[in-house]
């Protein structure tokens, strides 16, 4: 009987580890829609790295309140960014207060483009499933 007791206990403490390393580590995030091909198509499944704040270009990036928009930092803080023919400049930091959460990334999500600020990024992607591309 305390044989059992103690494999329960062991089985639920592994669970607990496992879903909070789950919600605030890494996650599993499948693709509903991507227009990055061939690198990422709809279905696959990718694991996102939650813990990681220091985005580069190329790197793939889920993003959104829900977490439901993927795409590829084209640019970052500090990048000069060309829109109707007008130059700006990606910000380091919020020019009123000083956080770095205000940086902004230039995100290629296939056939459009869009800013994102720092903190709506969940994390950095990388493909789990399938494994043949």
């Amino acid at each position: 009987m305390k044989n059992a007791l103690k494999f329960f206990l062991a089985l639920a403490a592994m669970l607990l580890i496992m879903l909070a390393v789950r919600a605030w580590a890494f996650t599993i995030y499948q693709v509903t829609n991507s227009d990055l091909q061939p690198e990422v198509r709809k279905g696959d499944r990718m694991m996102v790295n939650r813990l990681g704040s220091a985005y580069q270009k190329g790197n793939i990036i889920v993003f959104g309140k829900d977490s439901s928009w993927i795409g590829r930092v084209e640019a970052v803080p500090g990048d000069t960014i060309n829109f109707e023919e007008q130059n700006y400049r990606l910000p380091t930091e919020c020019v009123y207060c000083g956080s770095t959460e205000q940086r902004y990334y230039l995100v290629d999500m296939g056939k459009m483009k869009t800013l994102v600020r720092h903190g709506d990024i969940v994390g950095t992607a990388f493909r789990i499933w399938p494994f043949n591309r």
